[in-house]
């Protein structure tokens, strides 16, 4: 979702020359395709989008650290010899049960594997690239309507033709657009300050109030009955809050990104009446 919404973002700006790599051609793992790849473009700046998330994380810890820790080293060392930056996305859910935001400064609780992998990943790339942005992003959706991970879309279709669907009002988040990471990503290409940075749109609700959230604004009329998460079994022990919010994008003179239900309203609008949609 977000190498789509990046790509699309980037080549619409003047200066950019945007080169997209697929799995495909790339594996962050391998140390000769990244150092190839990175030669063939002399690139000023790298962005790894590569990931394995949540659930396949405790399915497979051996892939999780290989794509989401080590994966990133190699990156970063090559970035490091080349003098290119480095932009490592990561993950806002390295904290704790308590509900409210999370900023950049609070110690971290790596109960998942996911976790703990991202979390390496960070700090590698702190390690073995000077200078790096490290993103720390909240609840992601956005890139294409098929994309599988659009948590959007997928509860605009579950809730079709149903007059009621669960949801859990034990978990908290902040909904982010990945279109509006790709606007901040772009703005801290024009400083140079580097460090770590938390990017969600502002504000946090219940996964509960999220899927209301996406109904209404669809303009369905669908009931959302809250149920606590044990309904939803999952491999990871998942925090119960994810909010973010940022005090180093206001340190660095960066916009914090718009509200999370303002975003979300922006995102469903642009995609209503797209084909394959219903």
């Amino acid at each position: 979702m977000l190498a789509t919404d990046l790509e699309a973002y980037l080549r619409s700006k003047a200066g950019y020359h945007v080169v997209a790599l697929p799995r495909a051609r790339l594996n962050v793992c391998d140390v000769r395709e990244v150092e190839s790849a990175i030669e063939a473009c002399h690139p000023s700046v790298v962005i790894n989008t590569a990931a394995v998330h949540v659930d396949d994380c405790e399915a497979s810890p051996d892939d999780a650290f290989r794509v989401n820790a080590w994966g990133p080293r190699i990156v970063a060392r090559a970035c490091e010899r080349r003098g290119a930056v480095v932009v490592q996305i990561s993950t806002g859910g390295l904290f704790g049960d308590e509900v409210r935001a999370y900023d950049e400064y609070e110690p971290v609780s790596l109960r998942t594997a996911y976790a703990r992998s991202k979390y390496a990943g960070e700090e590698y790339v702190r390690q073995f690239c000077e200078r790096h942005f490290i993103l720390r992003l909240g609840w992601l959706y956005g890139g294409g309507i098929t994309h599988r991970k659009n948590f959007v879309v997928a509860r605009y279709r579950e809730a079709l033709g149903k007059s009621v669907v669960k949801s859990a009002c034990d978990k908290h988040g902040s909904p982010t657009c990945a279109r509006d990471v790709a606007t901040t990503i772009h703005n801290l290409f024009e400083t140079d300050a580097y460090g770590l940075y938390h990017v969600a749109n502002e504000g946090g609700c219940t996964r509960a109030e999220y899927v209301r959230a996406i109904l209404s604004a669809f303009g369905l009329d669908t009931t959302v009955e809250d149920i606590d998460s044990s309904h939803f079994p999952r491999k990871a022990n998942i925090p119960d809050c994810e909010m973010l919010t940022s005090f180093n994008l206001g340190y660095a003179g960066v916009p914090r990104l718009a509200p999370w239900n303002e975003a979300l309203s922006r995102y469903v609008e642009s995609i209503k009446g797209a084909e394959g949609l219903a």
